[in-house]
């Protein structure tokens, strides 16, 4: 019985991989976009950003900059294109300088969204905060990274953006 059961775990073994789906990135696959973008086009683009975590990479303000590079990578000028970012919630310690993130996470832990926020910034990008959450989390104007901005509230940076015309990401 044990040099069966031996021997189906060694079969099982060797042909697993013949029954595993396909990682991506490991096989050569080919991926031609048939959308077209007309060259003369303006793309206004919103993300709302709620979650943040100690030491994690904010996962709108990495889409804000995506937005930038998938579009470039499809021959759209930057110039036209602008990405904003709505944050608010555990978030705003995201957008926090050095600090003020580090008494928000303790003392030695930096910030990885640093380099996102300036990046965002230096593209035109824009990043407004709640100001009803800077207020309950005690994140002022000179906590936050050069760059980025306060509203009123979450929901009235959502709807200024909407008014001049950004779309907002569903996820």
């Amino acid at each position: 019985m044990r040099v069966l059961s031996l021997a189906i775990f060694f079969v099982a073994t060797l042909m697993a991989p013949l029954f595993a789906g396909t990682s991506y990135g490991q096989d050569k696959v080919v991926v031609t976009p048939t959308m077209e973008l007309p060259a003369d086009g303006v793309w206004m683009h919103a993300f709302d950003s709620i979650k943040g975590e100690s030491g994690q990479t904010n996962a709108a303000l990495a889409r804000a900059v995506a937005l930038y590079k998938h579009l470039e990578k499809a021959g759209i000028d930057p110039k036209q294109v602008t990405s904003a970012v709505v944050v608010h919630g555990p978030a705003i310690y995201d957008i926090a300088n050095a600090s003020r993130y580090e008494e928000a996470y303790g003392e030695g832990v930096s910030n990885p969204n640093a380099e996102l926020v300036a990046e965002l910034v230096a593209r035109g990008g824009e990043i407004w905060v709640c100001g009803v959450a800077a207020l309950h989390r005690g994140v002022g104007d000179d906590d936050v990274l050069p760059g980025v901005q306060m509203a009123p509230a979450a929901m009235v940076a959502h709807a200024e953006l909407q008014r001049r015309g950004f779309s907002l990401n569903p996820y």
